[in-house]
């Protein structure tokens, strides 16, 4: 009986978490609409104070916390990625570089040579 009561009070919470969050960024673009004539660094204070509580409000509810988990875990993933080294890197690319100029030396080589016995084959004929 306690927990369909707590279960009730959780689910009535989170509700009112999202009403919040929804009211807090309906209330950030109204003010900033109506009060347009006022500076515009009074308005971008007003609109950063109310996405920040929401923010607060939305890392409050379960999908919040589900998404803040989510991303610890991808910052303890990342973390754990060995990039290489300058050294590795330079010596890749110039590995590439090499490799790339050899193969487009020896394409020219075949080209020259299959345009040289088609030019033959050609200059055979009568």
């Amino acid at each position: 009986m306690i927990k369909k009561t707590h279960r009730k009070m959780c689910a009535i919470l989170e509700k009112i978490k999202w009403l919040s969050i929804l009211i807090l960024l309906f209330m950030s673009f109204l003010i900033n609409y109506y009060f347009y004539t006022t500076k515009f660094f009074i308005r971008l204070c007003i609109f950063i104070f109310f996405s920040i509580c929401a923010i607060k409000i939305f890392l409050c509810t379960k999908q919040g916390k589900y998404i803040f988990s989510h991303i610890k875990s991808l910052q303890q993933e990342i973390e754990k990625i060995a990039f290489p080294k300058y050294k590795d890197t330079l010596y890749t690319t110039l590995i590439v570089i090499v490799i790339t100029i050899i193969m487009s030396l020896i394409l020219w080589a075949l080209d020259n040579i299959i345009l040289r016995l088609i030019t033959m084959i050609i200059g055979l004929r009568f």
